[in-house]
């Protein structure tokens, strides 16, 4: 017997449509649903391995309405969310000026200038 893992996350309605990979073959297959304690249940939700981005992601969602339909207090505070959750995974302009700067000067040193 082979085993399969796919997360999902049940809903309100407690109703969910599973779509099985096409290298599962038609047929008979037994059903295994693996429920995790109460407090591990958050980390399931989190995806494991892919960041503070991916996390956020994952929150953001389960609040599905788009993002003109928000209140600009609800705005505001998803688009903080975003750049706390951003900040520190690239540089800063005054950082990439100066790298540049620091290029420069290396190549004029190898010209000899």
């Amino acid at each position: 017997m082979q085993a399969h893992r796919m997360r999902v996350v049940v809903p309100e309605d407690h109703r969910a449509i599973v779509e099985f990979p096409e290298t599962i073959r038609s047929g008979p297959v037994e059903l295994i649903v693996l429920v995790p304690p109460e407090n591990e249940a958050e980390e399931v939700h989190k995806p494991a391995g892919q960041g503070r981005l991916a996390a956020l992601a994952a929150e953001l969602a389960r609040d599905a309405r788009p993002f003109r339909e928000l209140s600009p207090e609800e705005r505001s505070a998803r688009i903080e969310k975003v750049m706390g959750a951003g900040r520190g995974l690239m540089s800063t302009s005054e950082e990439f000026a100066r790298r540049k700067l620091e290029e420069i000067e290396s190549e004029e040193r190898k010209l000899g200038r």
